[in-house]
């Protein structure tokens, strides 16, 4: 049974879900010159698994067919409640290679979990070994296997449009502590600076070469660039600079020249490191909850955020909780008309429709402008 929340189902029952997306489509610009805040959800794979009660993770990995079943099936109680479908009912069942793969990490998955990538060694004359292979690889026939090259051209016969590759990926600080775990990162920071200085060096180059050709390949001329980037905040400031900047200022010079969207998430506690996104460029961001969005308001005046509201609040909390936060997240940010409602990260799993929809209703009632 997918979790509803009949209280807050209660609540809100006077909601129209096809006319609160039809002004939403109106309150995207940043400005205050619009009826009100925008909204947004993500829910992932973590939140379909509690939502639908899956009873094997590995079948909806493994079976194409299971994972759109149960894609369908969260889809039409979305739509029903929320007004929107956020599950592909046709997916893929291959894809391209990730920059992390070229490093040799490759995800394991175990029943009742996502996908993990799996760190690759704790020997530095291995991982040395690792980084030459990497180097020598030419990315322009490793970025795309033959297995979905060919399922493309099967989906394009039938009409479905290639898809649009290179837009972003994880940060360099994720993508290095899932090669290395990040005890070993960090140690080796000191004790193998050079190998490390090496790694930071050659993601950049690679990171860059990769996602040019799979722009090239699907088509995608559109500039900007999403950084996907939790445990960054992993990094002190003086580390960020050294082992993280770099990478980004190279990816971000090749795709997303001034003017273009710098999208940053992190999940994590990051409110350390704004002076150097504001440094990067960053122009929307979705970080942690623990980050104050009127702090990041303060760093990045220029910055679309996209959060604040907590996942866990969303999930747990009480029906004036939730409306105290949106309440205060919006008097310290939404003023300019830059701020968009949606949560610190993803949707948490446990969050049924009626918590979704209470949100729908206190941004469509309290975070208007035109009142």
């Amino acid at each position: 049974m997918p979790l509803l929340d009949p209280e807050f189902l209660d609540l809100t029952q006077d909601l129209d879900p096809a006319a609160f997306w039809a002004e939403n489509e109106r309150c995207f610009g940043f400005t205050p010159a619009k009826p009100r805040c925008a909204l947004s959800f993500s829910p992932d794979d973590h939140w379909l698994f509690e939502f639908l009660d899956v009873p094997s993770t590995l079948d909806y990995y493994r079976d194409k067919s299971a994972r759109d079943r149960l894609h369908r099936e969260a889809n039409q109680v979305l739509r029903e409640h929320v007004g929107r479908a956020y599950f592909d009912e046709d997916t893929f069942v291959h894809a391209p290679r990730r920059i992390e793969n070229l490093f040799g990490s490759e995800f394991a998955y175990l029943e009742g979990g996502t996908p993990w990538l799996q760190h690759v060694t704790d020997n530095p004359a291995e991982f040395a070994r690792i980084l030459d292979r990497a180097e020598a690889t030419d990315l322009r026939t490793w970025a795309l296997p033959e297995a979905y090259r060919e399922e493309c051209a099967r989906r394009e016969a039938r009409g479905k449009p290639r898809p649009r590759l290179g837009g972003g990926s994880r940060g360099p600080a994720t993508v290095m502590t899932s090669v290395l775990s990040p005890d070993t990162l960090l140690y080796w920071i000191y004790d193998h600076s050079d190998l490390i200085a090496r790694f930071r060096d050659l993601l950049a180059v690679k990171m860059v070469e990769l996602n040019r050709v799979l722009r090239a390949w699907s088509g995608n001329d559109a500039p900007g660039w999403f950084i996907l980037d939790d445990n960054c905040a992993l990094f002190s400031p003086d580390l960020y600079r050294e082992f993280c900047v770099p990478v980004l200022e190279r990816v971000l010079d090749a795709f997303a020249p001034p003017g273009a969207v710098r999208h940053q998430h992190s999940d994590s506690a990051m409110g350390h490191l704004l002076d150097l996104q504001r440094g990067l460029g960053v122009n929307q961001a979705n970080y942690g909850p623990e980050v104050d969005v009127a702090l990041i308001r303060e760093k990045l005046p220029g910055a679309l955020i996209l959060g604040h509201m907590p996942p866990f609040l969303l999930r747990n909390g009480s029906p004036e909780e939730i409306a105290a936060r949106v309440e205060d997240d919006f008097g310290k940010a939404g003023a300019t008309g830059g701020l968009q409602i949606t949560t610190a990260g993803s949707l948490a799993a446990g969050t049924g429709v009626g918590r979704m929809r209470w949100l729908m209703k206190l941004v469509r009632d309290r975070c208007r402008y035109d009142r």
